[in-house]
């Protein structure tokens, strides 16, 4: 595994801190780099990497706070093994998760075609709310392949995306593929905020580049929640699904 951030083990679990490009330009932990943290940490305990990891977000993580990851091992055997973790802040709870980890990924016999698309560098960059440079923007790089802006469901869009700090490739897949919300903000009108309730990551193979190509789609909203999923590529393998639920926050 590759070091990252500014680690440390105590007696009763690890320590991460929130730094200031870990989160969004409102101030908190990105989500994406939430699961990445519980996907190390699984990882670390394990000793094996994730291959499955599901997670419910309870609080958000203000930036600087030092985020305590606790994890035990429920059940392992000789391929894989169950990890039950929890991280919080001062105020309580913040991320509760649960992971299968298992051998490295070889990779899948047969999948849906990977789309055709033209390389990152003849792609614009995404747009931020609050301009480049702020928040996850600072670690992020993301240009926009293709997108259908449908009112809600239907809404789907195409993303190159790579990360500027070297991380684990589990890491990696988790940070980027949290961009529903992104997609939410372009087709579902009135919003003023957009909450991540849960997350999940599926590991089927290990990227090969440095870019990774997200499909992301809205299959419902209802209400005040929204559900989606992304696909993600590399050197036209797929590499992992992901799926997300949104609470969707309207302007008064």
């Amino acid at each position: 595994m590759t070091s990252w951030g500014r680690w440390r083990r105590e007696a009763d679990g690890f320590v991460v801190p929130a730094e200031p490009e870990l989160c969004s330009a409102l101030g908190t932990l990105f989500g994406g780099w939430g699961m990445g943290v519980l996907a190390e940490v699984a990882h670390r305990v394990s000793g094996r990497p994730v291959r499955d990891l599901a997670v419910s977000f309870v609080r958000p993580v203000p930036r600087g706070t030092d985020l305590l990851v606790r994890a035990e091992t429920v059940a392992a055997g000789r391929s894989l093994a169950h990890v039950r973790l929890e991280a919080g802040v001062p105020d309580g709870p913040a991320m509760v998760a649960t992971a299968v980890t298992g051998p490295d990924p070889r990779g899948v016999g047969s999948s849906r075609p990977v789309p055709d698309t033209p390389p990152p560098h003849e792609c614009p960059e995404r747009e931020y709310a609050h301009g480049p440079g702020t928040g996850t923007s600072v670690l992020l790089d993301v240009r926009v392949v293709a997108e259908r802006l449908d009112r809600g469901v239907g809404g789907a869009v195409t993303l190159w995306a790579r990360l500027r700090r070297e991380v684990p490739d589990e890491v990696r897949l988790a940070v980027v593929s949290d961009h529903l919300p992104y997609l939410l903000r372009r087709c579902v009108p009135g919003l003023s905020a957009i909450s991540t309730v849960s997350a999940s990551l599926r590991v089927v193979d290990r990227p090969r580049e440095e870019w990774v190509l997200l499909v992301i789609d809205v299959d419902a909203v209802a209400d005040r929640f929204a559900v989606g999923r992304t696909t993600l590529w590399s050197a036209g393998r797929l590499v992992a699904t992901a799926e997300q639920t949104s609470r969707l926050h309207r302007g008064r």
